[in-house]
């Protein structure tokens, strides 16, 4: 029951100001697609494969980054005999074959009804994912959701992924908007970190599959 919050007031200076909300930003990963056990799933064979015993909190620290730094930290911290750019395409190559190999696929009930109603409302819509462009369209194109969203940014886009804003101040920026007149939804501690740091709003969204995430910092769950 997640509800589109379309206006907020907060007390500044004795003054009220009254913000509206122009936008709904949805993460892809854990808040459209159950993904995140496919990412997992794909991760440990690797990890296995190259030798590399990581821990379950340490794996669990990169839910909503990009794969690319995972395994840049995981290149330099290891010395692994792969490079990072190697294992980067594998990853997604062997994340995007699990994906395409699943026609009966769907979307995590709900969120198509919720992105139609946020149309309704006259709010804009757009997606900013950790995923790459690659991913980010399959995922897009097998919901049919391909023009839903008025703007689709990737973690490729930018060069700091999430924690770090980088993602949503472009979107807001792409959207012609202020960050303060958008509202994210979120399923990573990592994510909602990175909204709140662009100074977004977050409805946090909690997907038991995301690997027991921390969502205390979101505005509401």
């Amino acid at each position: 029951n997640i509800r589109v919050i379309q206006q907020y007031s907060k007390d500044r200076n004795a003054t009220e100001v009254t913000i509206m909300i122009a936008a709904v930003i949805f993460d892809m990963d854990g808040v459209i697609i159950d993904s995140e056990l496919i990412h997992q799933g794909v991760e440990l064979k690797l990890f296995r494969e190259l030798g590399l015993n990581i821990s379950t909190e340490e794996h669990n620290l990169y839910v909503g980054t990009p794969t690319r730094d995972m395994w840049k930290d995981f290149a330099g911290r290891y010395n692994l005999r792969r490079s990072a750019d190697d294992l980067i395409k594998l990853n997604r190559k062997r994340y995007m074959e699990h994906i395409l190999s699943q026609p009966d696929i769907k979307p995590i009930p709900g969120v198509v009804d919720l992105i139609d109603e946020i149309h309704k409302a006259g709010l804009k819509v757009a997606l900013a994912s950790s995923s790459s462009v690659e991913e980010i369209r399959t995922v897009l194109k097998l919901f049919r959701l391909d023009t839903s969203f008025h703007e689709v940014l990737s973690g490729d886009y930018v060069e700091r992924g999430k924690p770090s804003p980088d993602i949503f101040i472009l979107t807001a920026e792409r959207l012609s908007l202020k960050p303060a007149e958008c509202v994210v939804i979120e399923d990573s501690k990592n994510g909602i970190s990175a909204a709140k740091a662009a100074g977004m709003k977050c409805v946090g969204f909690y997907n038991p599959n995301s690997r027991n995430q921390d969502l205390s910092q979101a505005d509401i769950v």
